[in-house]
């Protein structure tokens, strides 16, 4: 018994039966338009991948440049980051810079070939493979390009895909070394905030006050600030990881027993200085970093409060500790409050 097809009427008024010879053309339609399609998307993607790949190769070749003259400035085998020399410190700098650029450039050369392997696959779908078991009579070998062509375009998938995986290592090498370079070298925004800074201590007196003296009044305390700022700002001085913060051990005694004890993580701010805004409490207070410790005593009949403290561990110095009231820093007419202090310090100008 004959197979008849269903007669369910569609959305549009037309049967299945009626139907179907429009869906078969489509379908053929699709399948001599993809290869046509796929060729000028191809052509494209061909020219930006080329241009892609020359700007890569560029930056690389640069980028080696920068190493081998960094070696040449640079013996003593620390990172270049952490260098005293100006020089090197810039060089170190632009390498940041063409690194992130390289990252730009390579993720778009990866998209643009995973694209390309796709689109192989959904015309691979379309364009069946030669029968080679049955070959065509001799008179047809005018048209053996399609198959060529086949042939061709199988061995290009297999050549991106190892271009995509040779791509993704030198990605994970540049993270790498960019992540490095994250840990000492400030960032674009703490460079502009160093240099807001610097002009803002430019602008005050300089107020002579003792680098042995730990707990400082507001004035003292603006001068102590004011005095990172320029250190921050001196190209001689090398910069620091940023990812290491040393703990601070917090013990406050009142007549003679123990009320208050904590540890706080100063947060680093570059070359050496670490900060972090602490509450104090009336009695004598030992504040210890490693195996340094100063003292800070406050009067009985005091209330508590917030103090800012800034710690300088210069390499093959000895360690700076300041400790002034937040208070008393506000109250000045004209405190130095720098743009490189860390958003959760919270320290802001009354006037502002």
């Amino acid at each position: 018994m004959p197979v008849q097809l269903p007669t369910t009427q569609c959305p549009a008024g037309y049967t299945a039966r009626q139907l179907l010879p429009a869906l078969l053309a489509l379908l053929l339609l699709v399948a001599l338009l993809l290869p046509q399609y796929a060729h000028a998307q191809d052509s494209a993607a061909i020219r930006e991948l080329q241009t892609l790949t020359d700007e890569r190769e560029m930056l690389t070749r640069e980028l080696e440049q920068y190493k081998t003259t960094i070696m040449m400035l640079h013996a003593d085998g620390t990172p270049a980051e952490q260098s005293s020399n100006p020089a090197v410190k810039k060089l170190a700098q632009e390498m940041v810079s063409i690194r992130k650029r390289l990252i730009q450039v390579t993720e778009r050369e990866v998209t643009l070939l995973q694209e390309q392997i796709i689109m192989a696959g959904a015309l691979a779908t379309v364009t069946p493979a030669p029968d080679v078991s049955n070959p065509e009579p001799e008179t047809e070998q005018a048209i053996e390009s399609k198959p060529l062509r086949v042939h061709s375009a199988a061995y290009d998938l297999e050549r991106d895909k190892e271009n995509v995986k040779r791509l993704h290592a030198l990605l994970a090498e540049y993270y790498t070394e960019l992540q490095e370079s994250a840990r000492t070298l400030p960032t674009d925004k703490e460079m502009a905030q160093r240099e807001a800074a610097k002009r803002d201590a430019e602008t005050l007196a300089r107020i002579p006050f003792s680098i042995d003296k730990v707990r400082l009044n507001g004035s003292e305390g603006s001068t102590a600030l004011t005095q990172i700022t320029r250190r921050l700002s001196d190209p001689n001085i090398p910069e620091s990881r940023r990812d290491i913060a040393p703990i601070c051990g917090i013990k406050t005694r009142l007549f003679g027993k123990l009320i208050g004890s904590e540890n706080r993580s100063l947060k680093p701010v570059g070359k050496h200085h670490y900060v972090a805004r602490i509450r104090l409490q009336p009695g004598d207070t030992t504040l210890r970093i490693q195996s340094n410790s100063w003292d800070v005593r406050l009067p009985q009949n005091a209330s508590a409060g917030d103090y800012m403290v800034t710690f300088y561990q210069p390499p093959g110095g000895e360690p700076e500790l300041h400790v002034f009231a937040v208070d008393d820093l506000l109250a000045q007419d004209e405190p130095h409050i720098p743009a490189w202090l860390p958003a959760e310090v919270n320290l802001k100008n009354r006037a502002g």
